[in-house]
């Protein structure tokens, strides 16, 4: 297996209406003078998912699994078959402005080699900012952010690193897993992401490992849009989910409440 550039991955998961733009911009985004392979992989969409991915031209790999079992364990899936110095895990909801963002990503990664993962810039679509860093998390920083973005607003501002201004390179405890840049032998070092979780805190927990060995660095030269949308988060299902991935977490990093 020759090696290339840059791997790319989706998990995708009943995203028909986000496939066929975030994959086309992804590869319209890769500079030129990299070879590149983009990895699709599917939990088992209900939708027009996969029919819509396989229109998209590129040297693209789409992978159909026969059951979700979460976000970290999806893009495991590929972990064997990566053979590239980065890997880039990708939200659907994603999208890159130019080629000049993922080569400012590349350029830092080739100039700085020992940091294990990127974190660039994250806007919304009105271009301002969102507050994806964060420092580890505790109990309190968890609930409190489940409950209103209002309560304890100076400690959750604090936990989101707002004070820092999002203006400059700096190393991150909890990057935010919509976009990561990882050098990829320190992903597969690792084994890619904790399978125990099925969604959230997976980038948590990703984050922590990778500064076991290596260096985790935000870099705000560099800049995507994500089009998040919490709303589904308040549903009972999701609060389950995360209630789960909390006990997770704290069983495996050590319960610290405040």
């Amino acid at each position: 297996m020759s090696k290339i550039d840059l791997s790319l991955a989706i998990v995708t998961y009943n995203n028909e209406d986000l496939i066929e733009n975030t994959a086309r911009n992804i590869i319209e985004s890769i500079p030129p003078n990299h070879t590149y392979k983009l990895y699709i992989i599917d939990n088992n969409s209900k939708d027009n998912t996969v029919k819509i991915a396989r229109k998209v031209s590129g040297n693209i790999e789409i992978v159909c699994r026969n059951e979700n079992k979460g976000f970290g364990n999806g893009h495991n899936a590929i972990i064997g078959d990566i053979n590239s110095k980065y890997h880039f895990v990708i939200n659907p909801d994603i999208t890159i402005e130019n080629a000049n963002q993922v080569q400012s990503m590349i350029r830092f990664l080739d100039d700085n080699p020992e940091v294990g993962l990127l974190s660039p810039l994250v806007l919304n679509t009105d271009g301002t900012i969102q507050h994806l860093c964060k420092i580890n998390p505790t109990v309190l920083d968890m609930m409190i952010r489940r409950i209103s973005p209002n309560l304890l607003r100076k400690r959750q501002d604090k936990y989101v690193m707002k004070n820092t201004g999002y203006n400059s390179s700096m190393q991150l405890e909890y990057a935010t897993g919509s976009f990561m840049v990882f050098r990829t032998n320190i992903f597969k070092q690792i084994n890619g992401f904790d399978d125990a979780f099925f969604l959230y805190l997976e980038d948590a927990d990703i984050t922590r490992r990778v500064n076991q060995v290596s260096k985790t660095m935000f870099f705000p030269e560099a800049r995507v849009i994500h089009i998040w949308e919490r709303n589904a988060h308040k549903s009972l299902k999701y609060v389950y989910i995360t209630l789960r991935s909390m006990i997770t977490y704290f069983n495996k990093w050590g319960w610290k409440f405040m």
